[in-house]
């Protein structure tokens, strides 16, 4: 009996032509494009690794063959078009045209989950059998994207390459790496080598959630990313057309960095944060500063190659600038008016750095305070009213509010769900979300992004549970148009998807509920409230 053909994300157009078409009955993988051979090796790889099936690549085959072809003019990169592919499996072969090599890849990723899910496996476990098929498939939004806080609890390179392959299986494009933060520092910065030497490490992690004030666990925590590993990260989401987007947050949120250098705030550094939240900490508005971000800056952009830099800019406090004789002076210097001018400031300042560096800016929302520079693209995580206030202010958008993309949020209201920080956000409420808000213009609309804020996620494992199904459900909201969506809903395909993020080895978290391993004593602890600072849960 034929499989029934269920995807994650809905292709735009899809047609079941019946029965099914034996990979092992071809000759080859033809790419005669040099863009389009190293996919065809990595495909070539993926087969062979988990079907035993080897096919080898070649520039022209007389004969049926998985068939990679770029056509047409080239597309500008991080568009629609970029990323649309068409393809075509019958008696003859499989036919994969794009015009881009990331619409090949998209075309690719589709392929891997058409074949049995054994077939993504590290060992040969199914046979390499794919339904006759006719697609034809672009995305909805431009960026698709998965956030990893690597700050907050550091995860070794090998689970973010593994992240980056789960991302282009389900046809994401943007792996954002949150590299700094209070409670760590994780890439290498040469010429500022207490960085990695004392900012990359905390004594202990407060045990429970930080408002039971419960202690800590007395155990150090800490690691950064040599150049090196982040060089293999990205040539690893490169090889996919997956982008690797840096954040170094600043001025905010900077209790690491002052660990290592005190003297780039009031001189009185703390120590690496070992609780979570917001603290007082910022950077002075001083040229050392300045140069400490250009210092920075300039490894981020030697060592990763997307279009972005993210700058941060969330959460900033005032309260130490209001006291401050450099800020002050800096406000009477530069005309500003109020204090929080201060942050926009350090933005313009940064923002004209990365610029300098060939590179576009992205913040959190609050760069809008004070005015974001006229280029930089914001990311909305407060609530969907800031799409609004940042488009109308010329800006392009990500979409990404908290109530909707926070996988840190609770997955239901039962008592065994694992420690979250707070929020509720089931899956089924992300299956329902439409991310281009009304009286948007939805050009103005660059996508939408998912954020794994990591404080009560502290393993590889704790990561995945929180990120899975509902990383996969958003991947289809981005990717599918409204009426493919409404078509084929993606609630009713999630049962045909578990089995392949099985033989991914993803710890996703049941449909059902929480697994036992993650409930451990969590029925005794309290929930917290779904309302906090302000910011509703709905």
């Amino acid at each position: 009996m034929q499989r029934r053909i269920s995807l994650i994300p809905q292709p735009q157009h899809l047609a079941d032509a019946g029965g099914e078409l034996d990979l092992s009955s071809l000759g080859a993988i033809v790419a005669a494009d040099p863009e389009a051979t190293g996919l065809a090796w990595l495909l070539s790889d993926l087969l062979a690794r988990g079907t035993g099936l080897r096919l080898d690549v070649r520039p022209a085959f007389d004969g049926p063959a998985v068939r990679l072809r770029l056509e047409g003019p080239r597309p500008a990169d991080l568009t629609r078009e970029a990323e649309a592919y068409r393809l075509r499996v019958d008696d003859g072969g499989v036919d994969l045209a794009a015009a881009h090599p990331a619409g090949i890849a998209r075309g690719i990723a589709t392929l891997r989950q058409l074949l049995p899910a054994d077939a993504l496996r590290a060992a040969p476990a199914a046979e390499p059998v794919v339904p006759r098929v006719a697609i034809d498939d672009a995305p909805r939004l431009r960026w698709r994207g998965v956030h990893v806080d690597v700050a907050r609890h550091f995860q070794p390179k090998e689970f973010v390459l593994a992240m980056i392959e789960r991302a282009w299986i389900h046809r994401l494009n943007v792996v954002h790496l949150h590299l700094t933060d209070d409670q760590g520092w994780r890439i290498e910065v040469p010429s500022r080598p207490r960085l990695a030497e004392v900012a990359s490490w905390r004594p202990e992690t407060v045990i429970g959630h930080a408002r039971d004030e419960a202690g800590a666990d007395g155990t150090p925590h800490g690691g950064y990313y040599t150049l090196a590993d982040l060089r293999e990260i990205v040539a690893y989401g490169r090889e996919r057309h997956i982008m690797v987007v840096p954040e170094i947050n600043l001025p905010g949120h900077a209790r690491a960095i002052l660990a290592a250098y005190p003297e780039l705030g009031t001189g009185h550094g703390k120590g690496v944060a070992t609780t979570f939240g917001v603290f007082e900490e910022v950077l002075e508005p001083t040229e050392a500063s300045l140069q400490f971000a250009r210092d920075v800056l300039d490894t981020v952009a030697e060592v990763f190659d997307a279009p972005f830099i993210h700058i941060g800019g969330d959460e900033v406090p005032t309260a130490q600038w209001e006291s401050s004789p450099v800020a002050a002076e800096l406000m009477e210097r530069e005309g500003i008016a109020e204090v929080r001018g201060v942050q926009a400031w350090f933005t313009r300042a940064f923002a004209e750095h990365v610029t300098s560096l060939g590179r576009g800016v992205i913040g959190w929302d609050e760069i809008l305070d004070g005015g974001a520079p006229a280029e930089a693209v914001v990311a909305v995580w407060r609530n969907e009213a800031y799409v609004k206030k940042a488009v109308d202010a010329g800006h392009r958008v990500i979409v990404s509010p908290e109530t909707y993309v926070y996988f840190d949020h609770y997955e239901s209201d039962g008592p065994d769900e694992p420690l979250r920080i707070h929020g509720l956000t089931p899956t089924a409420k992300v299956a329902a979300w439409e991310p281009v808000p009304p009286g948007v213009d939805p050009a103005a609309v660059l996508g939408v992004q998912c954020q794994l804020w990591s404080e009560y996620m502290p393993s590889a494992r704790d990561v995945e549970y929180g990120a899975f199904p509902r990383l996969a459900v958003l991947a289809d909201v981005a990717w599918a148009a409204p009426e493919a969506r409404e078509a084929a809903p993606v609630l009713e395909r999630l049962d045909d998807h578990l089995p392949r993020l099985d033989a991914l080895g993803v710890a996703y978290r049941p449909l059902e509920g929480p697994r036992p391993w993650q409930t451990g004593g969590s029925g005794a602890r309290r929930r917290f409230d779904l309302e906090f600072k302000g910011h509703p849960a709905e």
